[in-house]
């Protein structure tokens, strides 16, 4: 059976480009003051949270709640944890 050919998508207009890139450095500049890197999360999710018509403020909660929950229990029991953290009851070998 022969492949069907699909047809070419036009490209996004420039207005959407350049909307969704200042979207996109708003999210980065809220990120950096809660002190999260600008690079978490996946283009793909910021571009679907673009596209359903999230504001900055809430792709960056959404992006600090998924950071947050990125990390393993011991990471988030540390982080929790000012004071410092004695190691000696860990199961950890040491080798």
């Amino acid at each position: 059976m022969a492949r069907k050919i699909k047809a070419k998508q036009p490209p996004a207009p420039a207005a959407a480009q350049a909307a969704y890139a200042e979207w996109r450095n708003q999210v980065a500049a809220l990120l950096a003051r809660k002190g999260l890197s600008p690079g978490v999360g996946l283009e793909r999710a910021w571009r679907n949270a673009f596209i359903s018509g999230e504001t900055p403020e809430q792709a960056t909660d959404r992006a600090e709640v998924e950071a947050r929950n990125a990390r393993t229990s011991f990471e988030r029991w540390i982080g929790s944890n000012p004071r410092g953290v004695s190691l000696a009851h860990c199961p950890v070998v040491h080798q």
